[in-house]
């Protein structure tokens, strides 16, 4: 069994960690920051601007499904490379637009790159090289979506207010050139058997799938209601997830717009220990527990943005929102093996992902176009607490019977 947690299991740990961290954290997790100075330049609604952001989830989406069908082992450098190219091409791009409509367009561009190097890919490359351990490790992925967001908002957000969204977006696309690098020299494979080693915690080298994904095998079958169930929780916990981009917007129509890039940078610091804790608590309480848990903590902040306006409780409602990010990332993963098991991931999984993108992105729209029409973000909040709530009751239906289809088993 393969237990010594060599160089080779932590580059591809960086490699991951990379991918995501350009993917999603600089993106979409930093998108915000750049709605109200694009508004402003080119004179046109908040909800206009956030359509960027939706556009380039929609395609996200698409591009994290048929991920699977264009990577293969033979191609993965080339893949990384193209994509890498595409999506800060893109966002360089962006930073010469002329007018939206252009914009929506180079969205829609990177947005696929992004979804084809995304989670899917990620998600299967740790469940491929690691078998213990791979909630942590995938929580940990995942988890860098924040750390980059946490820790270049606030640079963004700088050169943003010196130099103008334009220049923002220069310097976005060169950091997504960086993230990337890790993974075009370190990634050796998808899986770790076609170079002839051993995942972590695998007892011996079995004949890997020629493809290079985890060989689905027969066994469970796919359960019609449990994937409803699962595409449910993904919409409601990834449409939630949309809200954070719009933090500045409600620090500002609560008198607190200093304080908006500073609620970005805590929940991105939410979204990483968050989803390191679901990881944790998972393999602990078992993911069902966890998953509720955060639910009611999601919920607890949205209290208090509706509550009390204060810098501070602010800061606070940012961070126990901010658990959504490791309800839409972490969740769905935890979700798809649990129903589904590891040999129909790669199968079940991408759909549920698709689910949940898509509704992240028409949320990000949905939210702008609330505030544009109400004056306020109070009717989104409120929103935000019916879907938090269809969560738990989702996740509460869905484990009760897949406990009870298991025990038939």
């Amino acid at each position: 069994m393969e237990k010594k947690f060599s160089m080779r299991y932590i580059l591809v740990m960086i490699a991951t960690c990379g991918l995501i961290a350009s993917s999603v954290g600089l993106q979409t997790n930093i998108s915000g920051l750049f709605f109200n100075p694009i508004a402003e330049s080119f004179g046109i609604m908040k909800g206009a601007v956030s359509m960027t952001l939706t556009i380039s989830n929609l395609i996200f989406a698409l591009g994290g499904m048929i991920a699977p069908r264009l990577i293969k082992e033979q191609n993965l450098k080339l893949m990384v490379i193209a994509g890498t190219a595409i999506e800060a091409g893109g966002t360089i791009l962006l930073s010469m637009a002329p007018n939206i409509m252009f914009m929506y367009i180079l969205n829609a561009i990177r947005g696929f790159a992004a979804g084809v190097l995304g989670f899917v890919i990620v998600t299967i490359i740790i469940s491929n090289w690691f078998k213990e351990s791979v909630g942590l490790m995938t929580s940990i992925a995942l988890g860098f979506s924040g750390v980059a967001a946490a820790i270049f908002s606030p640079i963004i957000s700088s050169v943003i207010a010196g130099g103008g969204w334009r220049v923002g977006y220069l310097v976005a696309g060169i950091l997504i050139v960086v993230f990337n690098l890790p993974a075009v020299f370190f990634l050796p494979a998808l899986h770790p058997h076609t170079k002839g080693f051993k995942a972590f915690g695998e007892k011996e080298i079995i004949e890997p799938h020629p493809t290079g994904f985890t060989e689905e095998k027969p066994g469970r079958k796919i359960s019609i209601f449990l994937m409803i169930l699962a595409c449910l929780y993904a919409v409601m916990a990834c449409g939630a997830g949309a809200m954070p981009q719009h933090f500045p917007g409600i620090a500002d129509s609560f008198g607190f717009g200093a304080v908006g890039a500073t609620l970005i940078s805590v929940t991105m610091v939410a979204n990483t220990g968050g989803k390191i804790i679901l990881g944790i608590l998972s393999d602990k309480l078992g993911s069902r527990l966890s998953i509720i848990f955060y639910l009611c903590l999601a919920i607890a902040g949205t209290f208090i943005f509706l509550t009390i306006h204060t810098s501070f409780f602010m800061i606070v409602a940012a961070v126990l929102f901010g658990m959504v990010y490791a309800l839409g990332a972490v969740g769905p993963v935890m979700i798809s093996k649990d129903m589904f098991g590891l040999e129909n991931y790669s199968k079940t999984y991408p759909t549920v992902n698709m689910c949940g993108t898509v509704s992240n992105a028409i949320f990000s729209t949905v939210i702008g176009y609330l505030y544009d029409f109400s004056g306020n973000y109070y009717s989104t909040l409120f929103l935000m607490l019916g879907m938090l709530s269809i969560g738990i009751v989702v996740v509460i239906v869905a484990y009760t019977r897949n406990d009870a289809m298991l025990a038939k088993q």
